[in-house]
């Protein structure tokens, strides 16, 4: 942005004061529904959107015009939006490492092409990459928008239908029992399944207050965040009695054709819960069909009888990484196999760049910079090793993109066996 711009950015954390938001902290959840074209939520809405931001330590940006004068409306509201905020990531290493989460992304059509986000985001990841911060993370709405920025496909999922006219037929026999209970109950149960699951879940991003919120149908989105109006739910015990899933639906309607039961959330801590509740769902009768979300390598359809009774109905990208610190990145995760890769990697946004050699030696990781004497094995782009790094694509399929070249012999199944991973990676978790 030009030095004489009236462009201001503002950072700063969200205030209550006497119960009521300050006006900048509501001017910036107007301005964001605004920009995902939602309705401006009600007094109580905005409150509402204040306490989440405050409870999850959000940090919010907003971008003003000053130049902007009534009758408009950025003479009051931010042209332009950012929000981040602390959470961690499941990379397949001993723990869940810490990750820089970015959200609430607006720019208002009038003010596009100025380099607003690129000035943004630039200066937000510098700032999480000297705090420490190994990787940044989002959901994002647009494809073609964070690749620029150094971000890659790290997690797809997966909208799927389950024809149930018949029930849901398990092959396998049931490891545990269903409980169905009032929403308001998963207070107590939600956030602990949460947690079980995130630990054991490649690419899984630890959930925040608006996930609990909505576990126990205190409001359905961001938009109206009043309470869900006939939701139902269950609880899947272990053969031990101990609650390790949770799913929430709704019935769409006797208008609906077929009668269909509607996942909301499910989060389960291994397959046979999954499962499990998803055979509840098909269980109720004069239901011929149940709808939701999951992981690419689902566990239904090999578990059910009939495994055309399962069907994608829609494949999307979901979450998008950064690497802030190439070391900590690469040694935080597991490798199933022993190895040595030296990578050149490009960032036009100059955090990561650099030469960078991996040593995997009975799967101890140790990430060096590269003898700058010796040739690298490979060259790529930060937002390709971010897509290679949880194993959402292999080595061999980006060199076939044009996206990864090879300098040695030997680099692609090195690579290949070295970032290899059991499970395909998924995250639950909307930001």
């Amino acid at each position: 942005m030009s030095e004489n711009s009236t462009i201001r950015i503002e950072r700063f954390a969200p205030e209550i004061v006497d119960g009521v938001p300050t006006g900048r902290t509501d001017a910036f959840n107007l301005a964001t529904s605004r920009g995902f074209h939602d309705g401006p939520p009600e007094a109580d809405g905005l409150k509402t959107l204040a306490e989440i931001a405050i409870a999850d330590g959000i940090t919010f940006t907003a971008v003003h015009d000053d130049a902007a004068v009534a009758p408009s409306i950025h003479a009051d509201q931010p042209v332009a939006t950012y929000a981040a905020f602390p959470g961690t990531i499941n990379v397949g290493g001993a723990e869940p490492v810490p990750v820089h989460q970015i959200t609430s992304v607006t720019v208002s059509p009038t003010h596009r092409r100025r380099g607003i986000l690129r000035t943004v985001i630039t200066e937000d990841l510098r700032r999480a990459r000297e705090a420490g911060m190994p990787l940044a993370a989002l959901t994002a709405s647009e494809a073609t928008i964070y690749g620029r920025f150094g971000f890659g496909l790290a997690a797809e999922r997966v909208r799927f239908e389950l024809k149930v006219d018949r029930g849901a037929q398990l092959r396998a026999a049931t490891t545990g029992s269903i409980v169905e209970v009032a929403p308001a109950e998963l207070k107590n149960h939600a956030a602990a399944i949460f947690a079980a699951a995130h630990a054991r879940t490649l690419g899984s991003v630890g959930h925040n207050h608006f996930d609990l919120g909505f576990a126990e149908g205190r409001w359905d989105d961001y938009e109206s965040l009043k309470p869900v109006k006939n939701l139902r739910a269950a609880l899947h015990l272990d053969a031990q009695g101990n609650p390790d899933g949770f799913v929430t639906y709704l019935f769409s309607g006797w208008k609906s054709d077929p009668y269909t039961m509607e996942i909301q959330q499910l989060c389960a801590v291994d397959g046979a819960a999954r499962r499990e509740l998803v055979a509840h769902l098909g269980a109720h009768d004069l239901i011929d069909k149940v709808t939701g979300r999951g992981p690419v390598d689902d566990v239904l359809p090999a578990a059910l009888a009939d495994s055309r009774s399962y069907k994608v109905t829609a494949l999307g990208d979901h979450l998008w990484l950064r690497i802030l610190d190439v070391p900590a990145a690469l040694g935080a995760r597991s490798y199933s196999s022993d190895g040595r890769i030296s990578l050149l990697v490009r960032d036009d946004l100059h955090l990561v760049n650099g030469a960078w050699e991996l040593t995997v030696s009975d799967g101890e990781p140790v990430v060096r910079p590269a003898p700058a004497d010796l040739a690298v094995d490979a060259s790529l782009d930060v937002r390709d090793l971010a897509s290679l790094y949880l194993g959402a694509t292999s080595a061999t399929r980006l060199h076939e993109a044009g996206v990864l070249t090879v300098h040695s012999a030997g680099a692609l199944p090195a690579m290949d066996a070295l970032f290899a991973t059991a499970t395909v990676p998924y995250c639950q978790a909307d930001f």
